[in-house]
């Protein structure tokens, strides 16, 4: 009975997660370019054109970018380590700032609250539908200014699809390769 218990407590801490998620998201909880999979199937993502990255969500201007387009953006090349299941990785990525793709008056600010901005997030996806959120204020320059980039090069080899970057994480699990979708979220409308 205890087990029972358990498990129905964290099944409706699931549900309660998805429905905050829902209600964050503007309605929806997954990005516009991943379907949510039946159990047992694998996830099902709408690829945008090789080498495009669609910028979607809470945007003044939501839009494809192309490679070209990111090259034609300042660049950046930082020396990254972090663990995975696998052991150390080191790498040197080169690409665009977060904040010189997605500058604060790109955020779709609904209101003229304080610091509003910090309301918002990114949530990148990978072409296999793994995703991770950053929030907008550790790529802000005016607050975290962590440095998170859209890498379209690793260790001098340019990648097919970015990858987005998050310097000084521990642990890599913030790095989503193969980038087809930067969805801004703003929470807490």
């Amino acid at each position: 009975m205890t087990i029972l218990r358990s498990c129905i407590g964290q099944a409706s801490a699931v549900l309660l997660g998805l429905v905050v998620l829902v209600g964050c998201a503007g309605g929806t909880a997954t990005p516009s370019a991943v379907a949510a999979p039946a159990a047992g199937e694998a996830t099902q993502v709408a690829l945008p054109p090789e080498g495009t990255v669609r910028l979607t969500g809470d945007l003044v201007d939501p839009r494809d970018v192309t490679l070209d387009d990111l090259a034609a953006l300042p660049q950046q090349t930082v020396e990254v380590t972090f663990q995975t299941r696998n052991g150390p990785q080191q790498h040197t990525e080169t690409g665009v700032l977060l904040s010189d793709l997605i500058p604060p008056d790109a955020l779709a600010v609904e209101d003229g609250s304080k610091n509003d901005p910090l309301r918002f997030g990114v949530l990148a996806t990978g072409s296999d539908g793994y995703a991770a959120l950053v929030a907008y204020g550790e790529v802000s320059p005016e607050f975290g200014n962590t440095g998170i980039l859209l890498a379209t090069a690793e260790d001098g080899v340019d990648l097919e699809r970015p990858r987005l970057v998050v310097p000084g994480d521990v642990k890599g699990g913030r790095y989503v390769s193969d980038v087809v979708e930067l969805q801004v979220v703003r929470v807490g409308r």
